[in-house]
């Protein structure tokens, strides 16, 4: 799955909850955060994405993160998409393995625990084309450079990336652009175990005579252990997109 293209955003797009542990990113959220884990610690977090479009096309696919910390301040994310369904309202059928996306980030400023100055990392995303569907993927490298910036002020978790993505365009396609991507997140831990999120994610236009879109989505996750998390996220666009996804977070 090309999910560096606006579109593939979209239907990866939704939002999530707490860390399992002090880690920066998950299946769970589309916005990474600005928390990172201690060195040596991974990662592991999987779900599956049911969608509904507004023309009755049916989408599940899966989503799974392998995150590393190289130190206290520097981690790799690697993202296999591993599989994509699709069904059309005519009946037509899609099937296939997405994209490799993987994602380095580095922190250049730390939360000032005491005061206002929040956490800044730079982050470069890079897109290999695994899907041998078109329809799933387009064959050429993405690039995504970005920053992530974020703040927690006691229960409340504040998180932004902001980047342009530039997009590998195919030979036959002219009309695609490169986009400008943002999206933000805030966080609310009610207890030690349990926490709701909400998100927003917009882009530029993605191509000659389409719009810009806006989406939206809410979030809770529950944690069983220190090392064991699970959510459900549920989110809608205005490309009139529905999606819910379940999931988990494993950490060691």
């Amino acid at each position: 799955m090309s999910s560096t293209h606006p579109r593939c955003f979209l239907t990866a797009f939704c939002i999530g909850a707490a860390f399992a542990l002090p880690l920066h990113a998950d299946t769970v959220l589309e916005t990474e955060t600005a928390e990172l884990g201690k060195k040596g610690e991974l990662l592991i977090s999987n779900s599956v994405q049911f969608e509904k479009a507004r023309d009755g096309t049916r989408t599940a696919f899966t989503l799974t993160q392998f995150e590393y910390a190289v130190t206290d301040r520097a981690e790799i994310l690697i993202e296999p998409f591993f599989q994509e369904w699709s069904k059309a309202p005519d009946g037509t059928r899609t099937h296939g393995m997405g994209d490799l996306e993987i994602t380095p980030s580095y922190m250049i400023v730390m939360d000032d625990e005491h005061g206002w100055r929040p956490a800044l990392l730079l982050a470069f995303k890079v897109k290999v084309p695994m899907a041998r569907n078109r329809e799933i993927g387009s064959g050429r490298v993405d690039y995504y450079p970005y920053i992530i910036a974020g703040k927690k002020l006691g229960h409340w978790i504040f998180n932004a990336n902001l980047g342009v993505d530039f997009i590998g365009h195919p030979k036959d396609d002219h009309a695609t652009k490169n986009e400008l991507i943002y999206d933000f997140s805030i966080e609310r831990e009610i207890t030690d175990k349990w926490s709701v999120f909400g998100e927003v994610f917009g882009n530029s236009r993605p191509a000659i005579g389409e719009r810009s879109t806006f989406s939206g989505a809410l979030a809770t996750e529950f944690k069983f252990t220190e090392h064991f998390n699970t959510f459900i996220s549920v989110g809608y666009d205005t490309d009139h997109l529905f999606n819910f996804r379940p999931g988990f977070n494993f950490v060691f």
